[in-house]
This record gives C-alpha cells, sequence and structure tokens, in this order.
C-alpha cells in the first residue's frame, strides 16, 4: 500500500498497483500520458511510451493544449514529446506490471485497467535578491515561480485475448467462393432488364382491330 489510497476499487489479488508522488514533472502533461496508456496492452503501453523518449511518435494532447503545435503522425492534432514525464510513467507502469506478476498473473494478457495524475504540492519559491534591468537587461522583469509536484497512480489487470470478428471471416470466405476473375458489382447498378418478346401481329387480329373502330 502506498502513501495515498488508489481512485480504484478493485481485488487486490486480481491487479496489479503501483503509485509514485512528489513527482518533479507536469502534472498536466502527466494526464495526457495517463489518457494515451488507458485500455491499452501492457506492451503497447510500453512502446508508446518508448516511441515519445526517442521523439518518434508524440502524444496526443486532448487537453492542456492551448499553443501546442500539430503534428503529422497524429493526423494533424495536437501532441508533444513529454519525454520527462514518459520516463516517470514507464518505472510506475514496470513497477505495476511486476506486482501483478508477483501474484501469479500472466503479463501477456496484462492491460491498463486505469491511469490517473493528479496535482499534489505547490511549494512557494521567493528569490532572496530582487533583481531589476541592470542586471537582467533591458526591458526583462524577474518573476517567481512556484515548485509544482504530480502524483501518479497505475491499476493493471488481466484481459483475455479478444475473438476476431465473424463479420470478417464470412465476408473473406463468401469471396472465395466467387470465380476467379469475376469483377464486383457496383452499389449504383442495376441488372439489365430481359427485352419482353412481342407476337406478330396476324392476319386475323387486323381484321378484328378493323372492325373494333
Amino acid at each position: 500500500m502506498g502513501l495515498y489510497k488508489y481512485s480504484v476499487k478493485a481485488d487486490k489479488a486480481k491487479v496489479g498497483q503501483a503509485q509514485g508522488y512528489d513527482l518533479d514533472v507536469s502534472y498536466k502533461d502527466l494526464c495526457n500520458v495517463c489518457a494515451a496508456l488507458r485500455n491499452r496492452n501492457v506492451a503497447k503501453a510500453r512502446s508508446i511510451l518508448d516511441d515519445a523518449i526517442a521523439l518518434k511518435i508524440p502524444i496526443l494532447f486532448k487537453k492542456f493544449n492551448t499553443g501546442v503545435g500539430h503534428r503529422s503522425q497524429l493526423g494533424g492534432r495536437k501532441g508533444r514529446f513529454p519525454k520527462k514525464e514518459c520516463r516517470a510513467a514507464l518505472a510506475i507502469l514496470n513497477n505495476a506490471v511486476a506486482n501483478a506478476t508477483k501474484k501469479g498473473l500472466d503479463e501477456s494478457l496484462l492491460c491498463v485497467k486505469s491511469a490517473c495524475a493528479y496535482k499534489q504540492n505547490v511549494l512557494p519559491r521567493y528569490r532572496r535578491t530582487w533583481v531589476g534591468g541592470a542586471a537582467l537587461g533591458y526591458g526583462k522583469q524577474a518573476i517567481r515561480s512556484d515548485y509544482v509536484t504530480a502524483r501518479m497512480e497505475i491499476t493493471v489487470e488481466e484481459r483475455p485475448a479478444l475473438p476476431g470478428k465473424p463479420k470478417k471471416k464470412a465476408a473473406a470466405a463468401k469471396a472465395a467462393l466467387k470465380p476467379a476473375g469475376a469483377k464486383p458489382e457496383a452499389k449504383g447498378e442495376k441488372k439489365a432488364e430481359k427485352p419482353v418478346a412481342v407476337a406478330p401481329a396476324t392476319a386475323a387480329t387486323t381484321k378484328a382491330e378493323n372492325k373494333g373502330a
């Protein structure tokens, strides 16, 4: 059990949990990293974090994204490479997986059930000496920034592999039954109607028509 209670209520024997607190990372970036990990397989979650650390594929920023650049790897959506936060999340994820395997759970079936990040402490930091434009330069002003820490928790659980979709298998079997070289019918095309055969006019019918007229 960590210093803080976990937000997820689950059977302790069926899940693996880990948390980190007093983290020197941005809790806003950590929230987006957690959103990218939820409901992912452990192997996929690790690859997401590794790709972000290696500056290959950015993390999608759904919130706290004011002024964030658009990324071509994400289809034009906003994203960043929060390397510091990804390293912290990877360490906590490995710890949660280790706790789960110790309980006898299969690592290949583990998925991230929950990943949450919180703002923890705000410690004010003041300057000893307040400098002005003479030391910093013309037009510049000294700023005061607080030291903000973050907290994160991850819960993993076993999930069986999902069966394949039967629709795709049925479509493949139907395509296999079609003869080779047959072209698929277009949706808008209609089947050509067969011409109706018209009986030739006889002498008897022409006389009957003339009498009726």
